[in-house]
């Protein structure tokens, strides 16, 4: 959609054409497989099981080629991210670790890492202290990176079975269901940057009744543009800086009960 401007479910045709996708392909541009994928991730990066159906996961189903193109223009690259990232807390006085789980496609700076991964490749970044961020990067998709993933699941089961045999248990680490206790913050308490496109009227003024909504709620705003300006109406680009997002539900409620805006036609989340 980015590179050669195709709608979306034309690129989704050529993709179960070529075996990429499935037939039905909900797993995967609904976001599905992606929180999947998140929540066995989150139980190894942070040391406890979360619930799985009950991480936000917001597919790519929706998405539009007029976002994609803004993006662009923007200086952003559109992917579907699956992001888990340890809120701060007292360890002191808390039992249970706080993590902000979610799914959902996200614009990325072009001097990003993930903004470079692209096709059927698939990444997982990591950051970390000290460690700083380390990226794991390769196919995802196509009859051998499947076939290479089902030996790999069958050889490591082999070798728990066999380890099982030797010691007469399970190792451990392995066994282990946890070793700390987590769980997913509200949606609301989580921080992000946004990006939201308002079909507005083109009328003086309504830019800063915008930025003035948001202001009144303490959101930052990093840049607002007006695109296609024309007698049936106006898009309005906003992209704010990190704010939670029961204060981006405020300002939104607020928005678009404005008689000069029609509505939401996008949001999506930044880094």
């Amino acid at each position: 959609m980015a590179q050669e401007g195709v709608a979306y479910d034309d690129v989704l045709k050529t993709a179960q054409d070529l075996g990429y996708a499935e037939a039905d392909p909900a797993a995967d541009v609904e976001g599905f497989d992606a929180a999947d994928k998140i929540a066995i991730l989150t139980g190894l990066a942070f040391g406890g099981p979360v619930d799985r159906d009950s991480i936000p996961t917001q597919g790519i189903n929706n998405l539009q080629s007029r976002d994609v193109d803004y993006a662009t223009q923007l200086g952003y690259r559109v992917k579907l991210l699956a992001i888990a990232e340890r809120l701060n807390s007292d360890a002191q006085t808390s039992q249970s670790l706080p993590l902000a789980v979610r799914v959902q496609p996200t614009m990325i700076p072009l001097d990003h890492p993930l903004a470079g991964v692209n096709g059927v490749n698939n990444a997982i970044l990591v950051e970390g202290d000290p460690i700083g961020r380390v990226m794991f990067y390769g196919p995802g998709a196509g009859s051998g990176p499947t076939a290479s993933a089902v030996v790999a699941d069958i050889l490591n089961i082999a070798g728990i079975r066999q380890l099982g045999e030797i010691n007469g248990s399970l190792d451990p680490l392995l066994a282990a269901s946890s070793w700390r206790s987590c769980h997913l913050v509200d949606p609301s308490a989580i921080l992000q940057r946004n990006y939201v496109r308002f079909n507005a009227e083109d009328t003086p003024g309504v830019i800063g009744r915008i930025g003035s909504c948001f202001g009144d709620r303490g959101i930052s705003i990093q840049s607002i543009v007006q695109f296609d300006a024309s007698e049936t109406g106006a898009e309005i680009v906003v992209i704010t800086h990190e704010i939670s997002q029961g204060q981006m539900q405020d300002a939104l409620t607020a928005i678009t009960s404005m008689a000069e805006v029609k509505g939401v036609a996008a949001h999506l989340s930044c880094l």
